[in-house]
C-alpha cells in the first residue's frame, strides 16, 4: 500500500511554493470581481439583481450585440455578475481551485488559462444561446478546474498519490454535480460551463509542466506557439460558428420604437374620434363639418400612422415578426373602420353599417391575438 507520509506531503508544498512563489492571479482576480460589482451596486444596479438592460451597460454578454461588433463583451462579461450569491459562489470557488491551479500552472499561464476559458465559455454561450443575457466569471472558473484536471492527467507523478486521489475527488465532484444542477436548474447558463471547461482542459493540456524548475524552463517556445494555435483557431471559429442576429435586434429594437409611436398615434386619434361623435349627438356639430374633419384630419393621420407601420424592414424569420403582422392588420382594420364609417356618413348605405361591424370586428381579434403573444 502506497501510503503518502506528512513528509512527502511538506516536500510537495515546498515544491508547490518553490515553482510558484506567490499566488498573485488569483486575489486579483477576486478584488477586481469585487470591484465591478461594488461600481455597480453604488450606481444603482440592485446587489440581490437587477434588469438585463443593467447588465448589458455594464458589459454583459448578448449575441445580437456581441456579433454586432461589441466583441469585448466576451472578456467583460466575466466580471460581471447577477447578485451577490451569483458572486459569492463564483468567488469561493474560484478561490478554493485557484491558488493550487495557479502554484502548478505558474502565475502568467494561469491567467492565460483564465482568460482563454472565460471568452471560451463566452464563446459557448453566445454560440447555443443567441437571445439570452449572459455573465459571470463561472466559464472561466471551470476552466480552472478542468485546467487542473488536465494537469493530474499529464503531470500526475508531480503530485503525491494521496494529494492526486484528493484532488481528483474533490475537482471531479465539483464539476460533476455543477454541471447536473445547471442542466437541472433553468437560468443556469451551462453552455459557458462546459465551454469554459473545455477550453480549460485543453490549455491546460498544452501548458502543464512538471513542478522541477529546469523541466519548467524547456519547450516555453513550443508550449506557446500551442497555446497561440488553438486560441487562433477555437475562439475566431467559435465565432463565425454564431449566427449573427445583430441585424435582427437592431430590427426588433426599432419595431419596438415604432409600436410605442403608433400607439401613442392611434390614442390621439381614437380620443378625437370619440370627441367628434359626441359633438355630433350633441348637435355642437352638424354632419357636414363631422364628416369634413374626418376626412381632412383624421383619415390622413390614420392613413399616415399604418403606412409608418408597413415601412418597417423586419426579418420574416425573427421572432417578432408574427406580433408585426398582427399589428399591421389590426392598423390597417381601424384605418378601415374610419374609412367605412366616413363614407356610411356622406352616403348612409346600410351595408356601409355592417361592413363597419365586420371590420371593428376584425380589428379587435386581431388586437386580442397580438395581446395574448405580448404575455408569453
Amino acid at each position: 500500500m502506497n501510503e503518502v507520509l506528512p513528509d512527502q506531503q511538506r516536500e510537495f508544498l515546498l515544491r508547490l511554493s518553490t515553482a510558484t512563489p506567490r499566488v498573485m492571479v488569483t486575489p486579483a482576480l477576486v478584488a477586481i470581481n469585487l470591484g465591478v460589482f461594488a461600481i455597480m451596486a453604488a450606481l444603482g444596479v440592485s446587489a440581490l439583481g437587477g434588469r438585463a438592460d443593467e447588465y448589458l451597460r455594464f458589459g454583459a454578454n448578448f449575441a445580437p450585440l456581441t456579433t454586432g461588433g461589441e466583441w469585448w463583451r466576451l472578456v467583460t462579461c466575466t466580471f460581471v455578475h447577477f447578485g451577490i450569491f451569483h458572486l459569492a459562489f463564483n468567488l469561493w470557488a474560484l478561490w478554493d481551485s485557484g491558488w493550487i491551479t495557479e502554484r502548478l500552472f505558474g502565475n502568467a499561464w494561469f491567467g492565460a488559462i483564465y482568460f482563454f476559458a472565460g471568452v471560451a465559455g463566452s464563446c459557448a454561450s453566445m454560440l447555443w444561446n443567441q437571445q439570452v443575457v449572459s455573465a459571470g466569471a463561472s466559464g472561466a472558473i471551470f476552466g480552472v478546474y478542468g485546467a487542473l484536471l488536465a494537469y493530474m492527467t499529464v503531470q500526475r507523478g508531480s503530485i503525491p498519490p494521496e494529494s492526486l486521489n484528493r484532488l481528483r475527488i474533490s475537482t471531479s465532484t465539483f464539476v460533476v454535480y455543477s454541471l447536473f444542477y445547471g442542466f437541472a436548474q433553468s437560468g443556469i447558463d451551462n453552455a459557458a460551463h462546459v465551454g469554459g471547461l473545455a477550453g480549460g482542459f485543453a490549455m491546460g493540456l498544452i501548458l502543464a509542466r512538471p513542478l522541477d524548475a529546469s523541466a519548467r524552463r524547456t519547450g516555453i517556445a513550443r508550449r506557446v506557439l500551442l497555446a497561440a494555435l488553438l486560441a487562433a483557431i477555437a475562439l475566431p471559429g467559435a465565432a463565425l460558428l454564431t449566427p449573427d442576429t445583430s441585424r435582427v435586434y437592431r430590427q426588433a429594437i426599432e419595431l419596438q420604437k415604432e409600436i410605442e409611436l403608433f400607439s401613442t398615434e392611434e390614442g390621439r386619434l381614437l380620443a378625437a374620434f370619440r370627441s367628434l361623435v359626441e359633438q355630433t349627438r350633441s348637435g355642437k356639430l352638424g354632419n357636414a363639418k363631422a364628416l369634413k374633419q374626418l376626412r381632412a384630419d383624421m383619415l390622413p393621420a390614420w392613413n399616415a400612422a399604418v403606412a409608418r407601420l408597413a415601412r418597417i424592414e423586419l426579418d420574416p424569420k425573427a421572432p417578432a415578426h408574427p406580433d408585426y403582422e398582427l399589428l399591421l392588420r389590426y392598423a390597417q382594420a381601424r384605418r378601415d373602420t374610419m374609412v367605412v364609417i366616413a363614407d356610411y356618413m356622406e352616403t348612409g348605405n346600410p351595408a356601409l353599417e355592417r361592413r363597419v361591424g365586420e371590420l371593428q370586428h376584425a380589428a379587435d381579434d386581431a388586437l386580442k391575438l397580438y395581446r395574448e403573444r405580448q404575455k408569453k
